[in-house]
């Protein structure tokens, strides 16, 4: 059944058939997740707060959020992201959108991650560890100064992981669409202490 599943999959097409038997046959979304069913609205954008400089609001262990990048700033792109070390190489578009930036305080002796489902467009999350007391977020020439930061580029979310070892740290989360890419998303924070 499988060999034949596979066989009619790629002679049809996965892009155009895929999800459509991925609907009645829920093991085809482990092939490819962007198979999965979408579980979001997407027609009528998330509430989201216009930040008045870079954040949009601070967050804290066990925080769940709806939003949407729409209402994002543009500081960052690519070249900025490439600079603090989120990756080394660029997607294809790019980062050009505006992203929504969060402010989450890692408590000392604790593991954070942040799980972000984009089922509507293509977002990504970042994290970057930011202790800057001047700044609220950097800008270009700061990038080098980030002390670290993870990106998951996985379609549809994503998650990053955020650690605070002898000391609480501020980390600064990104939702940002590839190629610009504006849509509602889901962000939830989970954190196990160690």
């Amino acid at each position: 059944m499988s060999m034949l599943l596979t066989a009619l999959l790629t002679l049809q097409g996965c892009d155009t058939l895929g999800p459509k038997v991925a609907m009645f046959i829920p093991i085809l979304e482990k092939f490819n997740e962007e198979w999965a069913v979408i579980d979001m609205e997407c027609e009528e954008p998330f509430p989201s707060r216009r930040p008045k400089d870079c954040v949009s609001r601070t967050l804290k262990c066990g925080d769940e959020i709806r939003g949407n990048n729409k209402m994002g700033n543009r500081n960052w792109e690519d070249d900025f992201y490439r600079r603090a070390t989120c990756f080394s190489i660029s997607n294809e578009g790019g980062h050009g959108g505006p992203e929504m930036v969060y402010k989450l305080k890692v408590p000392r002796k604790t593991n954070a991650k942040a799980i972000l489902t984009s089922d509507c467009e293509d977002l990504n999350v970042f994290a970057m560890r930011w202790n800057d007391r001047e700044l609220e977020c950097p800008k270009m020439g700061h990038a080098a100064r980030v002390g670290e930061c993870q990106a998951d580029r996985t379609p549809r979310g994503g998650d990053v992981t955020m650690v605070s070892t002898q000391r609480e740290e501020n980390y600064l989360i990104a939702v940002d669409g590839k190629g610009g890419a504006v849509g509602n998303y889901h962000l939830r924070i989970e954190c196990s202490g160690f």
